[in-house]
């Protein structure tokens, strides 16, 4: 109870006239209620016997204990009314009707199912069940949505045309061909198809697509692995001298060895070659490496032809197993390596997320959590989300995770698409594994690589999470739980404030308004790393994309040779220098369909003073060029003179005859080094910090999940999209950008990357397009203003009760599931 002590002249708040509250110093123990007890008139006890003394003393012993009792249940009461009770709002995952899946929503697993019957049964094809199926097989790789053209989307979602059909693309590996290759067909109309046309992608510069452009999957793994756990028995005697450690017949948690692989697979287009690495099997194996590293040559579609063909043990190259058996047993050219410290000592622990060392708070106090202190202020309807002034759908695509369709901020659409097309992470080193090591996420699944995410870590315990199905390198749809969250979140520094002092001492007025915005998250976990990839809505009209890095470092067995590139990070183990780049489409329909680009840029001038004759000016001004053909603003670049980005509509104009237009604006471009470099032919893109082009329905990715294995000679040339130097004169436009940093890594990131200096941004801001802040509107708003002659102040809440009439129950990290589930 000592807690509801009240400090003597502690301001209070009072209720005034629409919603302004006034504070007054309190009067001490006005707002206590005083607990006495009755006493009646003095009982003179010689006037009573013994016996109706014995009485009344029962009486009196009775009366106490049923008074302490009573006050006891008022205490209780007291206590319970007074104390913050839990709100059992739905912060669980939202449902959607599976039965009636709208135009964005996410294939569902009847769907999933029926595309798999049709194509395995009455397709025609000749399709192997993906649990026989054989590297020289016809298999099914994957099936996920085929979005329907923009124009007859928004036929629908505009006038009410009929409900679009829902067709899914199967991509087919053909590997029992003659001249193997991958196909991708359209099955519709779902949710019972019986159709089916083998799609020639109009986007995609070759065909067919190639068999060894096609992403490595189970099947290929299988094989691939056979061969390693071959090549572990024959060089056992090795593994077992130089690092105590085995592959084939080890035992789990004690001395066991993982080999991983890198991409590209090769030097040039056609080629179908894997490096695979070996690291000691502990937590965060990545920071373990062994310095042994092997190639395999698995072009062919004949298993019986793959083999070893180069083998590099502590940075010496061999070409066969037999020479490097050689090699080794003689001590031709060849140092042995010898790591004889035990598994699970202290110095192998440094790769563990476990709590470790001093801290200044010894005892495990939880820290600061977020609450929505009257239940969400957004609601989920299957996969549409609104909040405030905005709402929008969410898909998440197989290849590249969350795509955020049909923005509209006070029912107004200002973007039909936002969505992350691919991301590259390009390594530098001397060792085989860092110099091949040249990633394309899209290739590696990031929307299925999206797995889920933990309460009060990933996403706060009052987010709202979607689950979702995958089908790709699969027989059947995997259930991913909680794989999406959607929250609110204070960000700690007002969105916008101003104090006006007075000229006594005081203040005549105070205007702040909370920045409150909604997040859409996913994570996505590729090889080492982890992509924290936030779509993020303010009140004003702002969207920001956003993406933070974390995870293990990519690392390698420090060599003399390695030193150029990186840092050491431990003893024996080297962490290089990569280059991390994403891409961003931001197909935006500012005012209405046809829109218009311009830049405004910043120079200076050099003039006569207006007001002093004898002096000159130099100052900033302003100068627009109207972008009319794609090119335009490729040329332009060549300026280093800061500039606004403009999307808009040339009619209509705002009340004060402006043009209404939104800003993109890249917060963290990073000139692409590795330009001229043919393994980045892939990542055309990343030549440009921001490029506009006319909007073609065959132009809707710039990637594709065939980049990382061919990026040589890629399926799809994102250069395309500017060289054919299409008008944007009063035309739907699409506007595509790259955001990216360098990173030298640091002993710091040990044992895990931190995401403060690994966050990267794009942010599109209304420019002209309403004629005040639209954040006006929102209930976070304060405004504190004196009263004249009285020493109170008023405080302007606008009606919105800021107590906390309850919190949350903490889920927390306990609720995690983590793994894939079979439907």
């Amino acid at each position: 109870m000592a807690r509801e002590k009240k400090k003597k002249d502690k301001p209070t708040v009072s209720i005034e006239e629409n919603g302004t509250t006034s504070t007054t110093p309190e009067d001490e123990g006005a707002s206590r209620i005083p607990l006495t007890k009755h006493r009646g008139e003095p009982i003179v006890v010689d006037d009573f016997p013994d016996k109706s003394r014995f009485i009344l003393q029962v009486v009196a012993i009775f009366s106490s204990f049923l008074s302490v009792i009573l006050l006891a249940i008022v205490v209780i009461l007291a206590f319970h009314m007074g104390a913050v009770q839990y709100c059992f709002q739905n912060y669980r995952s939202s449902t959607r009707n599976s039965d009636s899946p709208q135009v964005f929503d996410d294939m569902t697993v009847s769907e999933y199912h029926a595309v798999t019957d049709y194509m395995l049964h009455r397709s025609g094809i000749g399709l192997t069940h993906f649990d026989s199926a054989s590297v020289n097989s016809s298999y099914i790789y994957m099936i996920d949505l085929h979005i329907p053209l923009k124009s007859a989307v928004l036929e629908y979602l505009d006038r009410g045309s009929v409900r679009l059909k829902r067709v899914a693309k199967v991509i087919v590996v053909r590997g029992d061909l003659e001249t193997p290759k991958v196909e991708e067909y359209l099955v519709f109309p779902l949710p019972n198809p019986n159709s089916h046309r083998l799609a020639r992608n109009p986007l995609y510069v070759r065909f067919p697509i190639p068999y060894t452009s096609r992403p490595v999957d189970h099947i290929d793994y299988k094989e691939l692995y056979s061969i390693i756990r071959t090549f572990s028995k024959d060089i056992y005697h090795i593994l077992m001298e130089s690092y105590g450690l085995c592959y084939h017949n080890c035992t789990i948690n004690k001395n066991c060895i993982v080999f991983r692989d890198v991409a590209p697979r090769g030097q040039k287009s056609g080629d179908r070659n894997t490096w695979f690495w070996a690291f000691r099997d502990v937590e965060g194996y990545y920071l373990h490496p062994l310095g042994l590293q092997i190639q395999i040559n698995h072009k062919s579609n004949f298993v019986n032809e793959w083999k070893i063909d180069r083998i590099v043990y502590n940075g010496k190259l061999s070409y066969t197993v037999d020479s490097f058996l050689e090699r080794y047993e003689k001590g031709i050219k060849l140092n042995k390596i010898k790591q004889d410290i035990p598994v699970g000592k202290n110095q192998f622990l440094y790769s563990s997320m476990y709590r470790r060392e001093y801290s200044d708070i010894p005892e495990a106090m939880p820290g600061p959590r977020f609450v929505d202190p009257a239940g969400p202020r957004y609601t989920v309807e299957g996969q549409h989300v609104k909040y405030m002034h905005w709402d929008f759908d969410i898909h998440m695509r197989t290849s590249t995770g969350v795509q955020i369709f049909d923005v509209r901020f006070q029912s107004e659409r200002i973007a039909y698409e936002l969505s992350l097309q691919e991301s590259v992470v390009f390594h530098a080193g001397y060792g085989p594994t860092m110099t091949m090591s040249n990633l394309y996420l899209a290739s590696w699944m990031i929307g299925a690589s999206s797995y889920e995410l933990v309460r009060g870590v990933d996403c706060p315990d009052t987010a709202a999470f979607l689950d979702t199905h995958f089908f790709v390198d699969t027989s059947k749809p995997l259930f991913y739980r909680n794989v999406v969250c959607i929250f609110e979140v204070n960000s700690g520094v007002p969105l916008r404030r101003h104090y006006t002092p007075d000229t006594k001492g005081g203040f005549t007025h105070y205007g702040g308004l909370v920045d409150h915005h909604l997040v859409v998250r996913h994570i996505a976990t590729i090889w080492s790393k982890d992509y924290i990839i936030d779509y993020i809505f303010r009140v004003n009209g702002e969207i920001e994309t956003r993406v933070s890095t974390t995870g293990y470092l990519q690392s390698t067995y420090k060599l003399p040779f390695e030193k150029i590139y990186g840092n050491p990070i431990y003893y024996d183990v080297t962490a290089n220098v990569y280059q991390q780049l994403f891409h961003f489409k931001l197909d935006l329909d500012i005012g209405r369909l046809e829109n218009r680009y311009s830049v405004i840029d910043i120079e200076t001038e050099h003039i006569r003073h207006p007001w002093y004759s004898s002096a000159n000016l130099t100052q900033f001004v302003l100068k627009e060029k109207r972008m009319e053909r794609e090119m335009d603003i490729v040329v332009a670049d060549e300026t280093d003179a800061p500039r606004y980005h403009l999307i808009y509509a040339e009619h209509p104009v705002n009340k004060y005859e402006v043009k209404r237009a939104y800003r993109i604006i890249n917060n963290n471009y990073v000139k692409n080094v590795l330009k001229d470099k043919k393994v980045t032919n892939a990542a055309k893109w990343a030549n440009y910090p921001i490029v506009v082009t006319q909007y073609d329905d065959t132009e809707d990715h710039s990637s594709s999940i065939y980049a990382q294995n061919d990026p040589w000679e890629p399926v799809v040339n994102f250069e395309r999209f500017v060289t054919d130097n299409d008008t944007i004169v009063n035309r739907d436009l699409v506007a595509w950008a790259t955001v990216g940093f360098f990173h030298i890594p640091r002993t710091e990131d040990v044992p895990s990357i931190t995401t403060p200096t690994q966050t990267v941004s794009l942010t599109i801001a209304p420019f002209n397009f309403f004629t005040e802040c639209p954040s006006v509107s929102s209930p976070s708003g304060v405004v504190i203003k004196p009263i004249p002659g009285s020493n109170k102040i008023s405080v302007n809440t606008f009606g919105t009760d800021r107590s906390m009439s309850c919190v949350p129950p903490t889920y927390g990290p306990e609720s995690f599931f983590g793994f894939r589930t079979v439907e």
